[in-house]
């Protein structure tokens, strides 16, 4: 195999978590394929491996992909040994298994013995947890760091399970890739805050931010003593997360927004126990998604103040609105809430212009926020604020 300097790098780390945070082009993620197939060549039991990212269609164009084109490259491929309905690949007795966070029953399934999560800053906190609890050996965590994430709690001081690579990692990449990273460069020192950003992330591998992101926020340590607790926003799920949020508010413009509940599969008692066990939720208002009446009907008959939001055509952007006029802070531990005003964007036309429509993922929790803003911050006659509590 043709190996590059971010091979070497990433094949020194022995820590049970290995986080590769990797610049464009600068062969992360199939270099830790590489490090995987040879694992297998030389194994002499049989491992289980798996292979994550955030669906199964980014797999299928990306890891996936690619781990297939290197067992050909090296003569490894046999086709008998290539299960396309399991999405499994049998090499020396080892098990390469690739599937998406969105496959639940995947994500909570059996053990295996190697987890590689695939631009791992695509996917919650709470998914990476339940596929780790599985993972007998050790993991891998590949991302470009295109904003702040959780990834950053597993990356220790000493650095000795993190490895930071950029283009000059890679010795094979192409002289033309190399030259759009040099002319990136250029546009970002005119002072473009676009180029900026790309060249921080993508040629030299640093933090940055999610072009076209919605919502702007603080991060907060806790909760303020001087503000007021105003009520809390409830959006149902199942094979989705249940996700509810607690807001509070301090003067006219700022809110302060608390994650209290992101989790899946979750029973009907099991959210009125959740919420019977605080006492500023079963005291103030929840406002629900109105898609679910009948769990409502069961939150109010167990005297939790309950009621559904009031929607309409426009709904979506008017709750967007009303919330952008709010200085937002959020509490550090609401690390679900955190993913998802990172990754809540506005969709782009096929020039990467922005349109006036938000993408419909990463929004659990935020739709929470709003559905709670449409209902109890709103002055304008839209009647999203006419429906009250009554007990």
């Amino acid at each position: 195999m043709k190996l590059t300097a971010a091979f070497n790098k990433i094949a020194k780390i022995k820590a049970r978590t290995r986080i590769i945070q990797g610049a464009g082009g600068s062969s992360k993620t199939y270099s830790i394929l590489q490090y995987l197939i040879i694992l297998c060549t030389k194994s002499k039991k049989p491992l289980t491996i798996s292979i994550v990212s955030e669906s199964f269609p980014h797999l299928r164009r990306g890891a996936a992909k690619d781990l297939i084109d290197i067992l050909i490259e090296n003569d490894l491929y046999d086709e008998k040994s290539h299960n396309k309905t399991n999405n499994s690949y049998k090499l020396n007795g080892c098990t390469i298994e690739w599937f998406g966070v969105e496959d639940g029953g995947k994500l909570r399934g059996a053990r295996r013995d190697i987890l590689f999560v695939n631009e791992a800053n695509n996917i919650n906190r709470e998914a990476f947890t339940q596929l780790s609890i599985r993972t007998k050996q050790f993991i891998f965590l590949d991302y470009n760091p295109s904003h702040l994430s959780w990834i950053r709690e597993y990356i220790k001081e000493d650095k000795s399970n993190f490895v930071k690579l950029t283009y000059l990692d890679n010795e094979y990449l192409s002289k033309n890739v190399i030259q759009e990273y040099k002319d990136a460069i250029i546009k970002a020192e005119s002072g473009s805050s676009y180029w900026k950003n790309f060249v921080a992330v993508y040629v030299y591998g640093e933090e940055g931010q999610v072009d076209g992101t919605i919502y702007s926020y603080n991060l907060i340590e806790d909760i303020p003593d001087d503000c007021k607790y105003i009520g809390a926003g409830l959006d149902f799920g199942f094979n989705d997360p249940n996700a509810l949020v607690k807001v509070y508010q301090k003067g006219l413009k700022d809110l302060i927004i608390d994650e209290s509940l992101y989790k899946s599969g979750l029973l009907n008692n099991q959210i009125v126990n959740h919420i019977k066990s605080d006492d500023e939720l079963k005291q103030n208002i929840i406002v629900c998604d109105s898609a679910r009446p009948e769990i409502i009907a069961e939150l109010r008959n167990k005297t939790i103040p309950a009621k559904a939001v009031k929607k309409g055509a426009g709904s979506i952007l008017d709750g967007i609105s009303i919330l952008q006029e709010f200085n937002l802070y959020v509490t550090k531990r609401s690390e679900n809430l955190i993913f998802e005003l990172n990754n809540y964007t506005w969709e782009k036309d096929n020039n990467g212009e922005k349109l006036n429509t938000p993408i419909d993922k990463h929004n659990h929790l935020l739709d929470a926020v709003r559905y709670f803003a449409m209902d109890r911050l709103s002055t304008k006659n839209n009647n999203y604020n006419t429906l009250k509590w009554v007990s």
